[in-house]
């Protein structure tokens, strides 16, 4: 895997932003590869394919990239509100991923966002456009980083270093298990789940997680059964293989 971009492509164009798309899809194109089976590329989708830059040819995993000089923490803007949600809901969000390079267009960080993570719940629609802008009424979303779990967002390069494609590929598969929750569904799975993870410990208890009541009610605000969807949520985990339930109000984390 190479970790500097061939620039000179970049010298048919002079918007910055038509640069950085440019260099990234080429560079994604020569060195990517699918996390979610043993392909070593990635194709180019279709052009105006919605939120959807690349597919894996043997197993048709779908990417979408985004390129920036500083990879944001908090919230990335996307594109469509509508496209995206459509392919939340249908079961085909794609994984993110999100190049970081630095001026000399070296790739410092690469990062894949797990597309069964992205829920409803992190979509974060934006205000439609004015009556006298270019495209009037549209709108657009911002995928909230911030509430998504640390587990979902899988190192493919740290500080520019390559990490080992076949544990990059086995910290995707891990979490293959919660495509079988329907994505109307998963916002609280995934959001359990990272809460739990957040515990950093092997043995919790019910009672850890009622003490992380407001965390839950932060993104669920209307929800007035807050504990018996944790308790509903934890049977959720234990069936698909994370957790283990030990008896008396404890629970084993499996990951």
């Amino acid at each position: 895997m190479l970790l500097r971009c061939d620039t000179s492509p970049a010298d048919l164009y002079t918007s910055g932003a038509q640069k950085s798309r440019v260099l990234s899809e080429l560079w994604l194109e020569s060195n990517g590869y699918c996390l979610a089976c043993d392909s070593a590329v990635l194709r180019r989708a279709k052009a105006n394919t919605r939120a959807t830059d690349f597919l894996c040819p043997v197993c048709d995993q779908n990417y979408e990239l985004k390129a920036f000089r500083i990879q944001p923490k908090r919230s990335l803007v996307d594109g469509a509100y509508n496209a995206l949600m459509g392919r939340i809901l249908n079961g085909s969000a794609p994984t993110l991923i999100m190049l970081e390079r630095n001026e000399c267009w070296e790739i410092q960080n690469l990062t894949a966002i797990h597309h069964l993570f992205l829920t409803p719940e992190v979509i974060e629609k934006r205000p439609p456009l004015s009556d006298d802008a270019h495209r009037a009424g549209w709108i657009g979303c911002n995928i909230r980083l911030d509430r998504i779990a640390p587990d979902a967002k899988i190192s493919i390069i740290a500080s520019g270093r390559a990490n080992d494609p076949q544990v990059v590929r086995g910290a995707f598969k891990r979490f293959e298990n919660l495509s079988m929750v329907s994505p109307k569904k998963r916002g609280w799975t995934t959001l359990t789940l990272g809460i739990v993870r957040s515990l950093q410990a092997k043995n919790f208890t019910l009672k850890d997680l009622y003490e992380r009541e407001k965390d839950f009610g932060n993104i669920y605000p209307t929800n007035k059964n807050i504990r018996p969807k944790i308790r509903q949520q934890l049977q959720v985990l234990r069936d698909l293989g994370y957790l283990k339930f030990l008896g008396n109000g404890t629970y084993r984390a499996l990951l």
